[in-house]
């Protein structure tokens, strides 16, 4: 069997796995949850931590996975970030942005496949989704979950690129750690908020084939937002010239 020989599509590809290997395992945590809360399945599910751990992992595995190949961004709103800051070319942010969400899209079906019993009611095979509703508990309205969103986002973002892509990282082999880390707290701060999504892949996934895109503005022009801020930043850091590439290696 002959390997991919264009760079470019074998880097996409990478890309394609990473993201379905987090959003597999963010948004199936999140139906496990709710599926081991029902009544007559041991009606305890993995509580906020144990689903913002599953994603934070998940994080983690997807970004060593992929980094050595693509860089691990495995995050539109990241790889948008960096196009920005001038370390990724469009043609490449392109390329990815189209892998990122088929393998969202993979891993929506993928988690159908489990837990079919919510494609058609929440969790909406784990969609990231906030409360609407004025008068709810725990309702933020458009504007707000936005913001949270957005400044989720740069957080990661901002952590991704410091520690993964910037020439005088201190991390090094920790990156991934490190930004699996990040990701866990976001996950425990915003779990009743947004979800913590941060990023568009992470919401269309499960969306696109649950069919609830009711929120889809939200979950990508907040990470977006948060990205291309991030990606600002760090090219106000970033002190070295550039290398040529954007792997995390």
């Amino acid at each position: 069997m002959q390997t991919v020989k264009n760079p470019l599509m074998r880097a996409a590809l990478a890309e394609a796995l990473g993201v379905f290997v987090l959003v597999f395992g963010g948004a199936a945590a999140v139906c496990a949850d709710a599926y081991y809360g029902m009544p007559g399945l041991g009606d305890s599910g993995l509580g906020v931590l144990g689903v913002a751990l599953a994603g934070g992992f998940a994080l983690m595995v997807a970004v060593y996975l992929s980094a050595g190949i693509s860089g691990g961004h495995v995050n539109p709103a990241v790889t948008f970030g960096l196009l920005l800051a001038g370390k990724c070319s469009g043609r490449q942010a392109v390329a990815y942005w189209v892998f990122q969400f088929l393998g969202a899209v993979a891993a929506g079906i993928a988690v159908w496949a489990i837990f079919p019993v919510f494609r058609g009611t929440a969790p909406y095979l784990g969609t990231p989704m906030y409360v609407s509703e004025a008068g709810m508990p725990g309702a933020l309205g458009m504007v707000k979950a936005l913001g949270v969103e957005t400044v989720l986002t740069f957080v990661l973002a901002i952590v991704v690129m410091m520690t993964a892509f910037h020439p005088r990282r201190a991390a090094k082999q920790l990156f991934g750690f490190c930004i699996g880390a990040t990701a866990v707290v976001i996950g425990l701060i915003a779990a009743k908020h947004t979800g913590g999504a941060v990023n568009p892949a992470r919401y269309f996934g499960p969306a696109a084939v649950s069919g609830e895109v009711s929120q889809l503005l939200v979950y990508f022009a907040g990470p977006l937002l948060g990205g291309a801020v991030a990606g600002i930043v760090f090219r106000l850091l970033y002190d070295e010239p550039e290398s040529g590439g954007t792997s995390a290696e």
